[in-house]
């Protein structure tokens, strides 16, 4: 039960209302274009397995345009520029790279 409580509060009202009033309350010729983005959304997704993919990639495309406004971004963006110095280690793989780098930026003062 407690899973489904937590999925119905991403699904509320209020979760839209919290990210999209502060937008919206300024710009009514946005909240227009948001409205016709949704229900674009809401054809593509009625319309069959094509439009569910259509749809899927718009949401990819919002998360990926979303991303450098988030703190993830911020931290991600200290990480790469620490991984450019010239006393970085090179490294295959992706994680270790991460690694050593949190490390390093942990150790400044």
């Amino acid at each position: 039960m407690p899973d489904e409580i937590k999925e119905w509060k991403w699904l509320s009202d209020q979760v839209w209302l919290d990210l999209l009033e502060p937008m919206l309350l300024e710009d009514s010729a946005l909240a227009d274009r948001a409205a016709k983005l949704w229900h674009h959304l809401l054809v593509q997704i009625e319309s069959g397995p094509e439009g569910v993919t259509n749809a899927a990639v718009c949401l990819e495309n919002a998360l990926r345009l979303t991303f450098p406004f988030t703190t993830t971004y911020q931290t991600c963006m200290i990480l790469f520029q620490e991984s450019l110095g010239d006393d970085f280690p090179t490294k295959d793989n992706s994680l270790e790279v991460l690694s050593e780098a949190i490390v390093r930026v942990r150790r400044r003062p």
